[in-house]
C-alpha cells in the first residue's frame, strides 16, 4: 500500500512539473511563497541585527577616538605656563571652505577676543577672528587668505632658520614657508615652529615638519613646503590661548 502511495506521489509531481513547462504557469509558486514568508523575516532580522551591531562599533571607535584626541589635548595644559588654555569643540565648518575656517563653541562669556592662537594636540591651528557670546570663528593656518602670514623658525640641526608661512598647497597637502635665503642648507623632516614675532601667536608652538625644499622661480630664495603635525581633516576639540 506505501508503495502505491509513493508512486502515486511521484505521478502527481511529474504531471505538476510537465504543466509548468507547457503552459509557463509555476504551479510550484505556492510552496516558493510559503518558504519566503517563512525565511525572509528570519532573514531581514539577521540582516538588521548585523547592520546595527556594524553602526554600534563604529560609534564605540570614533567615541574612543574623541576620548584619546581629548585627553591629549588636556594634557598640553603642562607645558603651555604661560597661558590659561580654553578647551572647545569644533561646532561647524563650512564644506565650501573646508581649510579656511571653522567654529568652535566658546566665546566671549568664556574670555576669548580676537587674535588668541588656537591649537590640536599636535600643533597649531589659526587664531581667532569673530567672536560672539558662545561661539568663535577661528581662521585656519592652511587659508587661502594671502594676507594671513605667520613668522615661523625651522630647527635644522643647531641652527635656527627664520622664515614667513605664506600659504597652503592643497595639491601637495603643505604649507608653504618663504623668505628663506638661498645659502641656507635645510633638511628634510626638520621641525617647524611658530617664532613669536608679530605678537600673535606664541614662541614654540609646533606647525610641521619639513617635507621639501626647491628654489622659487627667481632663484635668488628657497621655498619649503611643510607637512602640517595637525590634522586639519579631523579636528573635533582646539585649545585657545589665553596669556595669563
Amino acid at each position: 500500500m506505501l508503495k502505491i502511495k509513493t508512486f502515486v506521489i511521484i505521478i502527481i509531481i511529474y504531471l505538476i512539473a510537465f504543466i509548468s513547462l507547457k503552459t509557463n504557469i509555476n504551479l510550484f509558486y505556492p510552496f516558493y511563497l510559503l518558504k519566503d514568508l517563512v525565511f525572509l523575516p528570519v532573514e531581514a532580522i539577521k540582516t538588521e541585527v548585523e547592520l546595527s551591531n556594524q553602526v554600534y562599533e563604529g560609534i564605540v571607535i570614533e567615541q574612543a577616538k574623541e576620548f584619546e584626541e581629548l585627553k591629549k589635548i588636556n594634557n598640553l595644559s603642562s607645558t603651555l605656563t604661560e597661558f590659561d588654555s580654553i578647551t572647545s569643540l569644533v561646532i561647524t565648518r563650512n564644506k565650501m571652505y573646508w581649510f579656511n575656517t571653522l567654529t568652535i563653541n566658546s566665546g566671549s562669556k568664556d574670555g576669548i577676543v580676537e587674535d588668541m592662537a588656537v591649537i590640536s594636540s599636535d600643533g597649531l591651528v589659526g587664531r581667532i577672528t569673530k567672536v560672539s557670546l558662545k561661539t568663535s570663528e577661528v581662521k585656519l593656518i592652511t587659508t587661502s587668505d594671502i594676507n594671513h602670514k605667520i613668522s615661523v623658525m625651522i630647527k635644522n640641526n643647531d641652527d635656527t632658520i627664520y622664515g614667513i608661512l605664506s600659504g597652503y598647497n592643497k595639491e601637495k597637502e603643505c604649507l608653504e614657508v618663504t623668505s628663506i635665503n638661498k645659502i641656507n642648507e635645510i633638511e628634510k623632516n626638520s621641525l617647524v615652529y611658530t617664532s613669536g614675532m608679530g605678537g600673535i601667536f606664541p614662541s614654540g608652538i609646533l606647525i610641521g615638519s619639513v617635507e621639501e625644499i626647491i628654489e622659487d622661480k627667481y632663484n635668488v630664495s628657497k621655498v619649503i613646503y611643510i607637512k602640517p603635525s595637525s590634522n586639519f581633516n579631523d579636528l573635533k576639540f582646539v585649545k585657545v590661548l589665553k596669556r595669563k
